[in-house]
Order: C-alpha cells, then sequence, then structure tokens
C-alpha cells in the first residue's frame, strides 16, 4: 500500500471477508486462529476491523495460520486476493495432534503408543469440520486399531 493510499473500512472488509472464508474452509473457529497465532481473541477482532494495522510478524502468522503466501494481507488489503500456500509446515500440535494446511485442505495426524509401538491415524479434511470434531474421530480410529492390536 503507498502512502498516498491511506487503508480505509473496505480495504479491512476485504481482509476480515477474506480470512473469514480461509478459516471456514480450514475447519477453524475465530478463537483457533487466534490460537494458532498467539493473538488474543480482541486483538484479532481489531485487525478486522481495521482498528489496528498488523505489524510484519503478525501478519506472518496470520498467514502460516491460514496457509496463505507471505504478502497476502497485503494483496487483500489492495483488493487482490490472497495466494493458497502450495504446503505448509505443521501449524499446531496438542497432545500428539498435529495439524497443518495443504492448498485448500487441513491435514491431521494423531499419533499414539499401542503395544509399544508408535500408531499414527492421519485425515484431510476440506468440509469445515472443526479441529475438536477432527480429534473426535481419529481418537475412534487409534481406539480401534488398539482394540485390533491387542487382541
Amino acid at each position: 500500500m503507498s502512502k498516498e493510499t491511506p487503508l480505509t473500512e473496505i480495504h479491512y472488509d476485504l481482509l476480515d471477508r477474506a480470512m473469514d472464508e480461509r478459516r471456514l474452509a480450514l475447519g477453524m473457529r475465530w478463537r483457533d486462529l487466534a490460537d494458532r497465532t498467539g493473538l488474543s481473541g480482541q486483538a484479532l477482532r481489531d485487525i478486522r476491523r481495521g482498528r489496528s494495522v498488523p505489524r510484519d510478524l503478525t501478519a506472518r502468522n496470520l498467514e502460516d495460520a491460514l496457509g496463505w503466501d507471505r504478502g497476502s494481507i497485503q494483496r487483500v488489503l489492495r483488493g487482490d486476493e490472497p495466494e493458497v500456500a502450495a504446503a505448509s509446515p505443521p501449524s499446531g500440535t496438542a497432545d500428539g495432534l498435529a495439524w497443518w494446511t495443504e492448498g485448500d485442505a487441513t491435514c491431521y495426524e494423531l499419533t499414539r503408543t499401542i503395544g509399544g509401538n508408535p500408531f499414527s491415524a492421519r485425515l484431510v479434511v476440506r468440509d469445515g469440520r472443526s479441529r475438536e470434531q477432527v480429534e473426535k474421530e481419529l481418537r475412534k480410529v487409534v481406539e480401534l486399531a488398539r482394540i485390533q492390536l491387542e487382541n
């Protein structure tokens, strides 16, 4: 954005809309996005509403969490479309559950030890299911594997 062109409410409406569409495509809640970026819910709302301009590190964290290429936030604020990253490294882990984005999908992997050996179950999600829903499904798969392998 050039210094002659100030950011307006319209620019941030575009950013809010693009972030919302991507968040839903990845099956995230706003709280999930805030958690992945290390932002408070209020800080994320302030960015979405144009009350706060994201600094470089915050913009990179948001782009990573959304699976966008670097510079996508600035592209959106100029009126262009964000670029979805071809593949992103794991963007989070919690209690053996790892998740990352690849294109328009969120990939999940749950790893547990069964009979002294590691066992991993993976799921690729494109339908907007939340992380909690996916984790519940993967836990069922791991439990079925445990029953099969221990019998």
